[in-house]
């Protein structure tokens, strides 16, 4: 090996990588199987190069298996920063696909172009809806800005404490369980008084078969309807937590550090 070759910025240049290229793959859409893993790379480099700069006073691992402990080590930050948005701007799809479990649409599964999985119509819809939201709010911008704060105050190699941010990420979760209830709950109280009027009115009436005549469709159409007039408040409350995000993304890395 050339002597004259300084390897330092090779290194410090992927480590950033490393980083830039977790947060992608763990972001809505840019994360999806329906992205090519090409397409993920392309913008991955061109992004850690413009970062790079940023990264001032650190020093690359001396050695192949720290680098390697560093690299993993900073792939998963990148990741764990992207799972919380994806938790964010899935509790909107957690809650349709609640819902159209309750009212029936669970009936016709579709294919989730971004998470690849198989679903009712109204989760997917939900899923895009919610990654519209993301990206129209500018929120990819904020995260990258984000990405771009940490390497100067969590630079690559200086995570002490890996593990410390499973409990942010337990927050999060348990955070966006809750929204995920709060925005299924009218629905869904809704459908299940359809669904006692329904039974009342066929255990007066056995005779007439009503879920199986008429049961399903009006618990649908009520469904829907009572859906609608509740979708700007759900995304209003998407929206609220889409603002909220960058709080959570801070702590962790700030307890990764070791603070």
């Amino acid at each position: 090996m050339n002597e004259g070759i300084d390897l330092e910025p090779i290194l410090m240049g992927f480590l950033v990588f490393a980083r830039v290229g977790g947060l992608l793959m763990a972001l809505p859409v840019t994360g999806s199987g329906s992205v090519p893993a090409i397409a993920r790379l392309a913008a991955a480099l061109p992004l850690a190069a413009v970062l790079y700069p940023t990264v001032d006073g650190a020093r690359a691992p001396s050695t192949i298996p720290e680098l390697l402990v560093t690299g993993t080590l900073e792939v998963g930050v990148g990741v764990a920063m992207g799972f919380v948005v994806g938790l964010v701007t899935g509790a909107l799809s957690m809650a349709s696909e609640v819902i159209g479990m309750k009212i029936g649409l669970s009936l016709g599964g579709m294919l989730d172009p971004i998470t690849g999985t198989q679903g009712n119509p109204l989760g997917a819809l939900a899923q895009l809806l919610a990654s519209g939201l993301f990206f129209g709010m500018d929120m990819h911008l904020a995260c990258i800005r984000t990405l771009g704060e940490s390497l100067i105050t969590l630079p690559p190699g200086a995570i002490v404490a890996p593990l410390a941010g499973g409990e942010i990420l337990l927050n999060v979760a348990s955070s966006v369980l809750v929204l995920g209830v709060r925005l299924a709950g009218p629905v869904v109280a809704f459908a299940l008084l359809v669904n006692l009027a329904l039974m009342v009115v066929g255990r007066m009436a056995p005779g007439l078969q009503v879920f199986f005549s008429i049961g399903m469709s009006l618990t649908l159409m009520a469904g829907m309807v009572v859906l609608g007039a509740a979708m700007p408040a759900m995304i209003m409350m998407e929206r609220d937590a889409l603002l909220g995000l960058l709080a959570p993304i801070r702590a962790l890395l700030q307890a990764v550090a070791g603070g």
